[in-house]
């Protein structure tokens, strides 16, 4: 109440532009031919690079996209960028996709963003996931985290790598004690765990 009118007159002033945001956001990033957003847009247009950034504006609390959409561009994610140990940065079936992180510092750096699977990249795939799916993502999100644990004597002993090949068998490289991927494991177990908990 004591901040009701101040917040009201907000609101009024600033909604249009909220709505014209969401607008020119959705007409400059969305491709209804691919079914999926743009990596980026510039004076050449749309880029339309497979990568998980196109992740974020789902997972957004507020959403630049309306909610119709979110099924194909999860299915676009899905079919091109997961595997058994996270995300991956580029889609194998990009001309500049590198697949193993080898090689020397330059063709690391490479990899490292055009192909290379990300586990904390989990984190915004599973919560948009559950938004869409619902229940039936339960068993994958699980299978998704599980497999981690097999890997806990492979790179650091019981550690999470920072970052995976993204071919298989998509061995463990980078950081052996990485937090990001880390927390990300650690927040997909608790969405799952809180998930369960409200479908009682």
């Amino acid at each position: 109440e004591k901040y009701g009118t101040k917040k009201s007159q907000f609101i009024s002033k600033w909604s249009a532009v909220r709505d014209l945001v969401k607008l020119n956001y959705q007409n400059t990033f969305w491709n209804a031919a691919r079914g999926c957003l743009a990596d980026y847009v510039d004076n050449d247009g749309q880029n339309m690079d497979i990568r998980p950034n196109q992740l974020c504006p789902l997972a957004c609390k507020y959403s630049p996209l309306d909610e119709e959409l979110s099924p194909s561009i999860l299915r676009v994610v899905s079919n091109e960028l997961v595997t058994s140990r996270g995300i991956r940065t580029l889609s194998p079936r990009d001309s500049k996709y590198k697949g193993v992180y080898e090689g020397t510092q330059r063709d690391r750096d490479l990899a490292y963003h055009q192909g290379c699977t990300r586990p904390c990249l989990l984190e915004p795939y599973v919560k948009v996931s559950l938004n869409v799916k619902g229940p039936s993502f339960v068993k994958k999100a699980e299978w998704l985290v599980e497999g981690f644990y097999d890997d806990l004597g492979l790179h650091g002993v019981g550690a999470f790598s920072e970052l995976y090949d993204g071919d298989p068998p998509h061995a463990p490289h980078g950081a052996i004690s990485s937090a990001l991927s880390t927390a990300a494991l650690l927040s997909v177990e608790r969405m799952l765990d809180k998930y369960r908990e409200e479908s009682k």
